[in-house]
């Protein structure tokens, strides 16, 4: 009996590390903006270690709150990139690079032409009805 409870300790232990490991990313998420859960707001800077997953909490409101926090933070830099792109567009004026063309279906399409033979048998047949 005593190896069996050895057992559950030693897999407690592990679920222990577990947690603590995912409580250290947390903290560390949080770590000098003074904001927690029970106020509500979003932190002023938040960013994520590398590594970190969202989808490893399993508290679903602290998952929820995460996920919004980091989309929020994923809108931010792309709006200071938008905004430190055309600042640079502003400041080169005439000399900037031109704006990217979005890859679309039209656009990557590759064109074939396609040429019939106007002595083909079929052509000569639909050329005349």
């Amino acid at each position: 009996m005593a190896k069996s409870g050895d057992k559950s300790s030693s897999s407690g232990k592990k679920s222990l590390k577990r947690k603590a490991a995912a409580e250290e990313r947390l903290e560390a998420v949080f770590a000098g903006d003074g904001a927690t859960e029970s106020e509500g707001q979003p932190p002023k800077a938040a960013t994520f270690p590398p590594g970190f997953s969202i989808s490893e909490i399993k508290n679903k409101q602290r998952r929820h709150l995460m996920f919004t926090r980091w989309k929020q933070q994923q809108r931010k830099e792309k709006l200071a990139a938008k905004k430190k792109l055309k600042k640079e567009r502003e400041a080169l004026g005439d000399k900037a690079p031109p704006k990217p063309v979005p890859k679309t279906i039209d656009n990557q399409r590759v064109y074939d032409e396609t040429t019939v033979d106007p002595n083909d048998e079929e052509v000569m047949f639909e050329v005349l009805n």
